[in-house]
């Protein structure tokens, strides 16, 4: 196989360089809703640290784009 064939086969590997730590008592899904809508590149999210009553979360979402992270913060994270 010549290396053109199997650069074309393999995935390409994106880099979520672009993070930011999000704390919200909301639902988890709401967020995952809201990223996959207005989200132009790929983003991932892991819940951080959660209180025992399982309502305050922290969550670290990290972006593809820097253009995702800041309309992230500025339509989401400060409404």
């Amino acid at each position: 196989m010549s290396k053109e064939a199997q650069t074309e086969a393999r995935p390409r590997r994106v880099r979520l360089t672009f993070g930011v730590l999000f704390k919200t008592e909301g639902a988890v899904s709401e967020v995952e809703k809201w990223l996959e809508n207005y989200c132009d590149g790929q983003w991932n999210l892991i819940v951080e640290e959660m209180d025992d009553d399982l309502i305050k979360k922290s969550l670290k979402i990290t972006f593809e784009l820097e253009a995702d992270k800041r309309l992230f913060i500025n339509e989401y994270a400060r409404a």
